[in-house]
């Protein structure tokens, strides 16, 4: 039978590779329309959010079922697969400190996940406001909960190298964050009046934004891979 302790190891990783095989062929299957160019036909990597493909209704007036739904579900993933964090303080258990902040880390992060399940819900064409509430939310839990994992690697026996790269991470995270909610929209902004959004957002600042996420995504999965060798690296010690 396999040890609870590895329940966050082998849930992560799941949630990592179902995100980005799930999103490559929503991305393949979305019909096209960006915020800046409604005659796109197909998914631009610098014109389009990840949040376009959650929409039940692209910029361009296509119906986007399939990749709204594919879209939507690999963000539950990501909220459900956060619940395996509350079998990682046991790992941290060797050392009372980084136990501590395993707990603190492991309650934020699934705060952080129940606020993706949340963007799921509210698809950007449909419930912008709260759309970008849980985005915002989401970030900001999830840069804490990494700084308190951080802390929690290097109090307790782990390599170090896992304490530098999960430094590295919240650093990348903190910066994506304070740089995406550093201007944020006014209170009647509506996304879809494509005027409206050209005046509040440049082309240059838009692509900035879009490829910056696309970057901020696969560092977050790599580093996600990285904690789970460092999750078993401690497992181990305890083992043997």
């Amino acid at each position: 039978m396999i040890s609870k302790n590895y329940i966050p190891i082998y849930a992560l990783r799941f949630m990592a590779f179902y995100f980005i095989i799930i999103n490559a062929i929503a991305m393949y299957l979305f019909p096209g329309g960006s915020l800046y160019n409604y005659e796109l036909t197909s998914y631009s990597f610098t014109e389009n959010f990840f949040s376009d493909l959650g929409v039940y209704e692209t910029s361009g007036g296509h119906e986007n079922f399939l990749s709204c739904i594919l879209f939507n579900s690999s963000l539950a993933m990501i909220g459900f697969a956060s619940f395996s964090y509350i079998y990682v303080p046991s790992i941290f258990s060797s050392n009372k400190k980084a136990y501590i902040c395993s707990i603190v880390a492991t309650v934020i992060l699934i705060l952080s996940g129940i606020c993706y399940i949340g963007v799921a819900l509210t698809p950007a064409d449909l419930y912008f406001s709260e759309h970008v509430w849980f985005v915002i939310f989401a970030f900001h839990l999830q840069t804490i909960g990494i700084l308190f994992m951080v802390i929690a690697f290097f109090l307790s026996p782990a390599n170090n190298k896992y304490t530098i790269l999960a430094f590295i991470y919240f650093i990348c995270v903190a910066a994506y964050s304070i740089f995406e909610t550093s201007s944020p929209p006014p209170p009647d902004f509506d996304p879809r009046n494509q005027e409206m959004f050209k005046e509040f957002v440049t082309y240059d600042r838009m692509v900035i934004s879009v490829v910056s996420q696309k970057l901020i995504t696969l560092i977050a999965f790599i580093s996600t891979i990285i904690f789970t060798f460092g999750f078993k690296s401690l497992i181990d010690q305890k083992t043997k």
